[in-house]
């Protein structure tokens, strides 16, 4: 009985970027690296801003959250959760702490990791906001990715005609109009008063390969009492 009760259990959602580490150091003895418990491990949320380089002041200053794709919503089209990272049903929680993003650890360089799957983009974006910013993108990408239209006919019809030449031209004569109104929107978004202020922008997803949605936030700090 128990066994057919585990069988008919759905899989739970998770932010599949992030994991968990042990072996970090301390907020009052950032460079003294050491083993903790398995209730002690912090998770690792945010990562190294790969879009710039390693030498910049950029790469120093900011790091990057990924958000995930949703496969098990449609496989037709790219779709990203529209969950605030930290809020999945299968997240790490913290007691006390909800949607606040609370270092504990110091890890990869110097950064301040929490116990929790609140990653500090928390920090900036009410759930309702992120997913304000989100579903757009996701509905761009549902209408982009449609195979049935017009244009998807067209380049098929033009690709044979002109023996592959039409696939090459079609980017600079042609392109996807829905998928450059995403990158448009993208900008906006990134230009918008909410993200200005914070200094936090999108980066395209074209970017990533569409396999994840990178938000590029400055560095979170180490608590200045723990130093």
């Amino acid at each position: 009985m128990a066994e057919d009760q585990t069988m008919n259990e759905k899989p739970l959602f998770f932010n599949y970027h992030e994991f968990t580490e042990r072996f970090y150091a301390d907020l009052d003895s950032p460079n003294e690296l050491k083993e903790h418990d398995e209730d002690h491990s912090i998770s690792i949320t945010h990562f190294p801003n790969v879009y710039v380089s390693r030498d910049s002041v950029r790469f120093a200053d900011t790091r990057i959250v990924r958000v995930p794709r949703r496969f098990e919503a449609r496989l037709d089209a790219p779709q990203f959760s529209e969950i605030l990272p930290g809020s999945e049903p299968a997240a790490y929680t913290a007691n006390d702490e909800g949607m606040n993003f609370v270092p504990h650890g110091v890890f990869d360089g110097g950064q301040v990791f929490g116990y929790s799957s609140v990653s500090p983009l928390s920090m900036y974006l009410s759930q309702e906001q992120f997913e304000g910013i989100i579903k757009p993108i996701n509905e761009k990408l549902i209408k982009g990715y449609k195979v049935y239209t017009w244009y998807n006919i067209m380049d098929i019809l033009f690709g044979i005609l002109s023996m592959g030449i039409w696939s090459w031209l079609s980017k600079y004569i042609y392109p996807n109009r829905t998928l450059i109104d995403l990158e448009d929107y993208i900008k906006d978004v990134n230009e918008s008063p909410l993200l200005q202020e914070h200094s936090i922008r999108i980066i395209s997803p074209k970017r990533s390969g569409y396999m994840s949605l990178d938000f590029e936030i400055p560095r979170p700090k180490l608590p200045t009492n723990s130093r």
